[in-house]
């Protein structure tokens, strides 16, 4: 009989965490896209969440034009948090 192969609780969470911070930063640029005003509550508060979660990517390639900086900076920032947290969860899983 086959083993039955699931997932523990703690890679779950670390997915899930992973997946929570990868969605703000693509909401921001989002938010950046559609010229949704960072005076509103939300998106000032999406920004104000993601600026600290892009780590070191903010600036690390200049775009010249500023959407596709922020499409750059975030984006690379979300795709590092899923991997990161891919690999982690496979670790502790």
């Amino acid at each position: 009989m086959a083993a039955k192969r699931g997932r523990s609780g703690v890679a779950s969470l670390i997915n899930g965490a992973g997946f929570v911070i990868a969605a703000m930063l693509v909401l921001h640029i989002v938010f950046v896209l559609t010229g949704f005003p960072t005076e509103n509550g939300l998106a000032g508060s999406v920004r104000q969440a993601a600026e600290p979660l892009a780590l070191f990517f903010p600036g690390m390639l200049d775009a010249g034009n500023q959407v596709l900086q922020v499409m750059a900076d975030f984006g690379l920032a979300a795709v590092f948090w899923v991997l990161v947290a891919g690999l982690l969860a496979r670790v502790f899983g």
